[in-house]
C-alpha cells in the first residue's frame, strides 16, 4: 500500500559558522491509498548540518507537518560546553507557543543525528556479522545504537536489482518510527553504499520503502 515518498539530499560544500559542513536534507510527503484512508497529510522537512569528515552533528532543524500536529524543532550541539540546546515550538496555534526551550548537559563531544549516523556507517568496511556502534541523538535524547550486518543479498527496486548489504539497526525518527522498532536498511555492496531499501517494524505493522531515483549534482 503506497504511503508516500521521501527524498534525501547531501551537499558537501556547505558552511556552519566558520566551519566546513555537510548539509543533509530529508523530506517526507504522504500520498496514495494509506494517506487517504488515514486522513492525515504529512509534509515533513528536516535539515542536518554536520562535520563532513566525522559526521558529528552541528545542528538540526525540523519542520514537522503531520495532520493537525505542526511543530518546529531546533537542536544545536555545543561540544565546547558538552551541551545541546533544544527548542520546540507549536506552530499549529496563533500565535505560536514554545513548548520546550532548554539546555541538556553532559553531552559527548561527538553526537550524530540518525542521518549523519547513516552516512558515517557508509564509510565502514562491511562483512557479514560485523557490528558498529554510534552515539545517536533524536531531539534531546541520546543513546548508543548498534548496527549489525546481517547478510549480502540481491534486492529488487524500481531502479533494478542491486547486490546489497542488509543491515539491522534501531529506529529513532519518531512518528511511525518509534523507539524499539526494528529497522533494517539495504546499502549497495559497492564503494558508493547507496541506500536502496528500508524496512521498519512498528506497533501498527511494517513500513517499507525502495529507491525510485538517484540524482547527482551537475
Amino acid at each position: 500500500m503506497d504511503a508516500g515518498e521521501a527524498e534525501i539530499n547531501l551537499a558537501l560544500d556547505a558552511t556552519y559558522g566558520d566551519k566546513k559542513a555537510a548539509r543533509i536534507t530529508f523530506e517526507a510527503r504522504s500520498s496514495g491509498t494509506l494517506a487517504s484512508l488515514a486522513g492525515i497529510r504529512v509534509d515533513d522537512h528536516y535539515e542536518f548540518m554536520t562535520d563532513p569528515e566525522t559526521f558529528c552533528t552541528y545542528s538540526v532543524l525540523k519542520r514537522i507537518r503531520e495532520g493537525k500536529r505542526k511543530r518546529d524543532i531546533e537542536v544545536v550541539y555545543l561540544p565546547e560546553t558538552r551541551q545541546l540546546h533544544f527548542r520546540e515550538t507549536d506552530v499549529a496555534v496563533n500565535p505560536p507557543v514554545v513548548k520546550k526551550d532548554e539546555n541538556v548537559n553532559d553531552i559527548p563531544s561527538c553526537v550524530r543525528d540518525p542521518f549523519s549516523a547513516l552516512y558515517a556507517l557508509r564509510k565502514e568496511e562491511f562483512s557479514v556479522g560485523a557490528t558498529y556502534t554510534s552515539l545517536v541523538a533524536n531531539d534531546s535524547r541520546t543513546k548508543d545504537i548498534r548496527s549489525r550486518v546481517e547478510k549480502r543479498e540481491v534486492t529488487d527496486t524500481p531502479l533494478g536489482k542491486y547486490s546489497a548489504w542488509k543491515i539491522e539497526t534501531v529506529a529513532l525518527m519518531g512518528g511511525l518510527f518509534k523507539d524499539g522498532g526494528q529497522f533494517r536498511i539495504w546499502l549497495t555492496a559497492d564503494d558508493r553504499k547507496v541506500p536502496v531499501q528500508f524496512e521498519v517494524k512498528v506497533s501498527l505493522g511494517k513500513v517499507t520503502g525502495k529507491i525510485k531515483s538517484i540524482q547527482r549534482p551537475d
